[in-house]
């Protein structure tokens, strides 16, 4: 009886460290995120209109899922609750010639994943479904066509497939480069060496709804990218107006499920650890679209891994925003 008082007394006392740590890890107690933005002007956060008419329509390309519990995705969510988790890119369509945003996982991802170390491995799986360069040549879109590749962030599920369009030039944030680690969950050889045409963002001094700066790639109001903090250095964000008066906005990794926006929550304490940059700038990003989204109920909120929000708008080459 003694000595399985002592085992038992042993078991307990290495397992409540353990099982105090995972809630740490999953987000508990919940990290606080500030109402930053509440006492700014409605005005401020109205989101402007296109010039005249809009003639943009997009895609989602469904490259990738994986499956997980959603108290791995995020801050607070249920450890009985299975989620799919997408790995998508983005087809722009409009008079003034297509483009992408992001890519999900390119033709060479197997080949790329095997330099993680075995944790991340472990952590980042993926089922391959299809690659953005397969989907659209299937569907008969020319890749010298693509002339144009944006992205959110250099992080490896989101810059696989760059090098599947060589004929694009390549538009990140300069900063999206200085700190490119593989622990960070950069993937070098996916954006490296010569044939990279690079032609880096630079947002001009225009206020477009909440963010002080944007780039209006058409000029018309239809595709305008902002700058987006906290995920990492050169996040970046795309609003797009569309043809039938909708207004969709690609917010990236800044959370990874629409509810981290609608109820203000981070992802996990641990996976903030792993892929997050900077939690203070990314909370006040949270907060800021939090009151877009309060203040613009028609904002549909995109992130890029949100099988549940992408799913019901469909996949390509369905087209989203047409006019019926």
């Amino acid at each position: 009886m003694k000595l399985k008082s002592k085992t038992l007394i042993a078991t307990s006392l290495t397992a409540l460290p353990l099982f105090l740590f995972l809630l740490y890890f999953l987000g508990y107690p919940k990290e606080t995120i500030e109402d930053t933005f509440s006492g700014q002007k409605e005005i401020e956060f109205q989101i402007p209109k296109p010039k005249g008419k809009s003639s943009l329509v997009f895609s989602i390309l469904k490259t990738g899922e994986a499956k997980t519990l959603e108290a791995f995705v995020i801050e607070g969510g249920s450890v009985f609750k299975i989620v799919t988790v997408a790995h998508s890119g983005f087809y722009i369509q409009h008079p003034k010639g297509n483009f992408l945003f992001d890519t999900g996982l390119g033709t060479k991802i197997n080949e790329q994943f095997q330099v993680f170390p075995l944790y991340l491995k472990i952590l980042m799986e993926y089922q391959l479904v299809q690659t953005a360069k397969e989907q659209l040549e299937t569907n008969g879109v020319k890749l010298d066509s693509i002339q144009d590749v944006f992205f959110s962030h250099l992080h490896w599920d989101h810059a696989s497939g760059l090098k599947d369009f060589p004929f694009a030039k390549i538009h990140t944030l300069p900063s999206e480069l200085n700190n490119p680690k593989i622990e960070l969950g950069y993937i070098s050889s996916q954006f490296d060496g010569s044939s990279v045409h690079w032609s880096h963002l630079q947002f001009q001094n225009k206020p477009y709804a909440s963010y002080a700066k944007s780039f209006d790639w058409f000029g018309d109001g239809t595709a305008v990218f902002v700058p987006m903090k906290g995920h990492s250095e050169g996040s970046v964000g795309l609003f797009l107006n569309t043809e039938n008066g909708q207004t969709y906005f690609l917010t990236g990794d800044i959370v990874w499920r629409r509810e981290g926006f609608s109820n203000k929550r981070h992802k996990p304490r641990g996976a903030r650890w792993i892929v997050d940059y900077d939690k203070v700038a990314l909370g006040e990003e949270i907060s800021r679209v939090h009151e877009l989204l309060k203040l613009n109920p028609e904002l549909q909120v995109i992130p890029a891994h949100d099988h549940d929000v992408q799913s019901p708008l469909g996949f390509y080459p369905l087209v989203i925003g047409k006019n019926k």
